[in-house]
């Protein structure tokens, strides 16, 4: 079934081993009732280890609950049923997103950076509430089927956002300039990321299908073209020495490349005839937004090992993704 593959490849990406019988246990409870988951600058400084894991493990579990979430809606969908709920319309949950990220973004004014505490107060203490909204409003909403997985994906980047910020203003409170910037530098990611893919969600429209296959192939093109900017040629990366280009600089190509795909494949949408192969690209676009989650982390922490784990992670996710692309490309 698509769903195990899925469920499969989720844990794949998370590196976790399901335990047996674990599937279907999910897949149990799944039919059985709908599934609730419950421009600033940046600075590269040091993380610290319990921060590290637990930001990382925020992200990760919300990522994977609104994936799972994602999975029984298109499994409803394919079946001819609706979850409960208000049915949200497309243009409803466009709205929705969009007034959620406006206020979210006017609550960042005040200058904010490790020699201006009280700024990063002001900030933090505005963005949080604003963020925590928007999280509320996406767990109560029906997400359209069109939208299941980047939803996913934008739970995963605010709950990361939101621990962030957390964390910054703790920092800022201390007077921690060092605990400031790194906790800046990952809340940052979250307003680079929705820059890049809330504009696909807010233009989203179905295509021909011949216009969605030649999508499939430039974007695709594209990210294999990434190589050496990416990190993905070299098989001993050592950015945090500041060899060649920062682990920033790698971090952000990475970064835009998948987010990149991510929004062209969300704003002109599959149509029909290619929704399970659609669904089957954009996992994959998932897993590898799982991995880019904790490399920010990795940035932040100046951890090479952690960073160079993801390069290999997304090396194997790209596979993956040309594998799919070109079932579409090759009409199988």
């Amino acid at each position: 079934m698509q769903e195990e593959l899925l469920f499969d490849r989720i844990h794949d990406a998370l590196d976790i081993e399901p335990p047996a019988g674990a599937y279907e246990r999910l897949r149990i409870v799944l039919t059985q009732k709908p599934v609730k988951p419950q421009s600033w600058p940046a600075f590269q400084t040091r993380w610290s280890k319990m921060s590290f894991r637990l930001v990382a493990g925020v992200a990760l579990v919300a990522l994977a609950a609104a994936i799972l979430a994602a999975i029984f809606a298109l499994h409803s969908a394919s079946n001819n049923q609706v979850p409960g709920g208000s049915g949200m319309s497309i243009p409803a949950y466009q709205k929705m997103v969009a007034d959620d990220n406006a206020n979210a973004h006017a609550t960042y004014s005040a200058p904010c950076d490790s020699t201006n505490p009280t700024g990063c107060i002001t900030d933090a203490t505005r963005g949080i509430p604003a963020v925590q909204k928007w999280l509320e409003d996406l767990t109560h909403a029906n997400t359209p089927t069109r939208f299941v997985i980047v939803d996913a994906e934008l739970r995963a980047h605010l709950a990361q956002n939101l621990s962030a910020q957390n964390e910054l203003l703790l920092a800022a409170r201390a007077g921690d300039g060092p605990g400031i910037d790194r906790a800046f530098m990952v809340a940052v990611y979250a307003l680079d990321w929705t820059d890049i893919v809330l504009p696909g969600i807010a233009s989203s429209h179905e295509v021909s299908a011949a216009k969605y296959v030649e999508l499939v192939r430039s974007e695709t093109q594209t990210l294999d073209a990434c190589g050496a900017a990416c990190g993905f040629t070299s098989t001993a990366t050592n950015c945090v020495k500041g060899d060649g280009l920062t682990c920033d600089q790698y971090f952000y190509q990475l970064a835009g490349a998948f987010a990149g795909y991510q929004a062209d494949i969300t704003r002109n949408a599959a149509p029909p005839s290619f929704a399970a192969r659609d669904a089957r690209v954009q996992h994959d676009l998932a897993q590898a937004d799982a991995v880019l989650l904790t490399m920010r982390l990795a940035v932040a922490a100046n951890d090479q090992t952690g960073f160079n784990s993801g390069i290999t992670q997304l090396r194997r996710i790209v596979v993956l993704l040309n594998q799919d692309a070109n079932s579409i490309l090759q009409g199988s």
